[in-house]
């Protein structure tokens, strides 16, 4: 019996041991550095609930960071990221609507930039498909010939059939 008290006191010990080290690396979450990083003062999804309201339309934060990754590759750059692979780096504009990029992406939502973008990649959508069923039908015509090739064969195939029994 001795042996069953003991097995109970470890548990608690280590129960107790665990409880510390949830508590020691909830305490080091909270000064780690990312959480401090993911702070926003002002960014991709206040930016795209303010033109919501201001143009009047429903303005998507996904889209919103599509047309400034856009932007941000241009030649001559009117927002400053750097776009590469992995970048998961969230936007953050200090002094938000005065910032000088919010500026130029207020600017260029409001020129109408972002709904000539979707009609450029909707026309693009629209010709891939028009070439994938053009040839599509190309390669229908070509396999209805064959189809037809292949009943004239079997109708000979028949007529030897005849001759033979004959």
């Amino acid at each position: 019996m001795a042996k069953a008290k003991t097995k109970t006191e470890a548990p608690a010990e280590e129960d107790l041991e665990l409880e510390d080290l949830e508590t020691d690396a909830e305490a080091e979450e909270g000064d780690s550095p990312k959480s401090k990083a993911q702070e926003v003062e002002f960014g991709a999804s206040d930016l795209a609930k303010y033109l919501s309201e201001k143009t009047g339309k429903n303005i998507s934060a996904r889209d919103l960071r599509a047309l400034i990754r856009k932007m941000a590759r241009e030649d001559q750059p009117r927002v400053d990221r750097e776009i590469k692979a992995g970048n998961r780096t969230r936007y953050d504009w200090p002094g938000g609507l005065k910032n000088p990029e919010v500026k130029a992406i207020i600017a260029a939502v409001t020129g109408g930039e972002m709904e000539a973008d979707k009609q450029a990649k909707l026309a693009e959508l629209k010709e891939k498909k028009a070439k994938k069923k053009a040839a599509e039908s190309k390669a229908g015509k070509t396999k209805g010939k064959g189809k037809k090739g292949k009943a004239e064969v079997e109708s000979d195939d028949d007529e030897v059939e005849e001759i033979e029994v004959d």
